[in-house]
C-alpha cells in the first residue's frame, strides 16, 4: 500500500459499466482502498446515513449526488465530461474515458480527505 492509504478508505464506485466497475476495484483494491459498487440511491443512503467511511463517490452520473454534495468528494468519469456539473460540488474532479490506472489514482490522491 502507498501513501499511507488503508481499507478504512471508503470509496463507492457508481457505474453501470460492470467492466468500469471492475476496472475501478482491481486498481484501487491493490492501492489499498476499499471499493464497494453500488447504485445511486444505495450510494446516497450510505453516505446520509453515516454508518460506513465514504471517502469518495466515482460515478458516471455526479448530478444524482447534488443533494450530498457536501458531505462527499465526487471523481465524474466520462467519455464526455459535461464542463458546467463541477460548479456544484465543492469537492470534484472530472477525468476522461479512457483513463490510465495512474490517472485514476492521482485523481483519488488529490480528492480523498478534500472535504
Amino acid at each position: 500500500m502507498e501513501d499511507g492509504v488503508t481499507y478504512t478508505t471508503g470509496i463507492i464506485a457508481v457505474t453501470e459499466d460492470p467492466f468500469i466497475r471492475k476496472f475501478l476495484g482491481d486498481v484501487l483494491n491493490r492501492r489499498g482502498y476499499r471499493v464497494v459498487g453500488a447504485d445511486s440511491a444505495r450510494a446516497i443512503e450510505m453516505i446520509r446515513s453515516g454508518n460506513e467511511t465514504v471517502d469518495l463517490v466515482i460515478t458516471n452520473t455526479p448530478v444524482d449526488f447534488a443533494s450530498v454534495a457536501e458531505k462527499v468528494p465526487m471523481l465524474y468519469i466520462a467519455a464526455v465530461p459535461d464542463p458546467d456539473i463541477g460548479s456544484r460540488f465543492p469537492a470534484f474532479r472530472a477525468l476522461r474515458k479512457p483513463f490510465l490506472p495512474d490517472q485514476l489514482l492521482a485523481a483519488v490522491r488529490e480528492l480523498v480527505g478534500a472535504l
